[in-house]
């Protein structure tokens, strides 16, 4: 996978020292370790082992272990710290030269590696400087105008910075930063990247305060942001400068959203000139909504990190909205029919005449399959509650494939139903499912973007935008149609599945 490159180990390495893992408790003092440190901000740290034959048995012992090195200046006095609570140990080789002389390696990969230079003077910002690493968005990224000097020299002139109040009023700035490096063949390297910097009242070596405190944060706003582009976005890591020292913190245990150099401006649910007034009015109705974790996964469903199979995608998209629905049931009181003591004496009743039914007259095993299905009569569809939440939010889907089926025509659910239990599509309806799988991404964003309290008539999921741009709206009821029959021809559709 493109983000679990390991760098070149035909480079020097970064850091050389003598480090101390602790695998299953147990210390291991003074392993031989070099650590290769990523150039690009999309890469990943990596480490090299080389331990004795008696502690490489040790380190093995456990597919991880903990790091921690220090690094002494001619003073004996620390000028750097390495450090992190996990590293993956991915195998480990030895190679014998002789008689008693071998050399064995343990690669490994860390996570949430946090480098810390200790300052020896005390000048410097009272605040800590961070600059967090952010992954590709076109929203985000600053406008820029480069102009080439009659010397050659390429100069970047920064229109104008974005700048958003973030929870616990941190102020965050959008900016582009360069990075170079001298090629093997001695051309030179340039790229750049985008970063949010801020001024913090936080330690710079504070790591957990900076990753259980502000990390959240910053990972919520660039969700949303995620969303209104159309394009994955997340922090991988961060630098923070203040007057005592400079730490540098890689990412780990996370999946990097893929780089998606194909992507515009135009691809966003949004047009770009929304965005800040998005963000603005967005990001506050998202602070306001009590389940995070419902929103959260609604919004990692509408924009995945990677690339995904049709059914893989119609599946995660389903459980996005699904989800939503699920958290409006409960706030709403709309999971069950009737209060749990009418429940009661209906259900003592409904299992009498079940059980004095003489036509058809039941068997002990049929009487208990059925038991067991009354529970389900009380508690309120999931279509009812769909259509109470579509009321409250006042979200229009007329003009998008329904999620539930009506009038004959299969609904979005029931694809999803013959999806989750594996009873797959014929290759021929492929295409049909193409169509499905897009008005359900439609039908999510505009439910997303009701919830956020978004006009969707300032969106590219409104009825003129898709009407005018997607083929997929015009196919709707040809494909539904075919659906539709090809689904009731099925022996499954007479049974439980619709």
């Amino acid at each position: 996978m493109k983000n679990r490159k390991k760098p070149e180990i035909n480079r020097e390495e970064n850091h050389l020292v003598k480090a101390t893992l602790v695998v299953q408790d147990t210390e291991i003092n003074g392993v031989p370790c070099k650590i290769y440190l990523p150039e690009r901000i999309h890469e990943k740290p990596y480490v090299v082992f080389k331990p004795s034959k008696e502690d490489a048995h040790k380190i093995m012992a456990s597919h991880k272990g903990a790091l921690r090195a220090n690094i002494y200046g001619f003073d004996k006095e620390i000028q750097t710290t390495i450090e992190a609570p996990e590293v993956y140990f991915s195998g480990s080789f030895t190679k014998h030269w002789g008689d008693d002389i071998s050399e064995t390696t343990v690669p490994g990969e860390p996570q949430d590696l946090h480098v810390i230079h200790h300052l020896r003077n005390h000048e410097g910002q009272e605040k800590t400087h961070i600059v967090f690493w952010v992954s590709p968005n076109k929203f985000l990224t600053p406008s820029m105008i480069c102009s080439n000097s009659y010397t050659g020299d390429i100069k970047y002139e920064r229109v104008r910075n974005l700048e958003f109040r973030i929870k616990d009023n941190v102020q965050i700035v959008f900016e582009k930063h360069f990075n170079s490096k001298t090629a093997q063949n001695g051309d030179l390297l340039q790229w750049s990247f985008l970063v949010a910097c801020a001024d913090l009242n936080v330690p710079a070596d504070d790591v957990e305060t900076l990753k259980n405190n502000i990390l959240p944060d910053i990972d919520d706003f660039l969700l949303i942001a995620s969303f209104a582009a159309r394009e994955r976005t997340s922090c991988l890591g961060w630098t923070a400068t203040d007057k005592n020292s400079h730490s540098t913190f890689y990412r780990g245990n996370y999946t990097f959203p893929e780089d998606n150099d194909d992507s515009s401006m135009d691809d966003g649910v949004i047009d770009i000139k929304y965005f800040e007034r998005f963000m603005q009015k967005s990001y506050p109705a998202f602070l306001k909504f009590e389940n995070k974790l419902a929103i959260r996964h609604a919004l990692y469903s509408a924009v995945p990190s990677t690339p995904q199979t049709l059914e893989t995608s119609f599946l995660r998209t389903f459980s996005g909205l699904e989800t939503l629905i699920l958290d409006f049931r409960r706030r709403e009181n709309l999971e069950f029919a009737l209060p749990e003591n009418e429940w009661l004496a209906l259900r003592s009743y409904l299992q009498k005449c079940i059980k004095e039914s003489t036509k058809p007259k039941l068997e002990l095993k049929q009487r208990a399959s059925i038991y067991r299905k009354l529970g389900e009569l009380n508690r309120v569809s999931l279509g009812e509650a769909f259509e109470v939440f579509c009321q409250k939010y006042s979200i229009d889907l007329e003009d998008l494939w329904p999620v539930f089926g009506k009038k004959g025509i299969v609904g979005l659910a029931d694809i999803r139903n013959r999806l989750i239990h594996g009873d797959p599509f014929p290759h021929d309806l492929f295409g049909t499912l193409i169509v499905a799988n897009e008005h359900l991404k439609y039908t999510l964003e505009r439910v997303i973007l009701r919830v956020l309290g978004w006009d969707v008539g300032e969106t590219k999921v409104r009825l003129a935008y898709l009407g005018e741009h997607f083929l997929v709206m015009k196919a709707l009821p040809s494909e539904q149609t075919r659906l539709s029959e090809y689904i009731h021809n099925q022996e499954w559709a007479k049974g439980s599945f619709l």
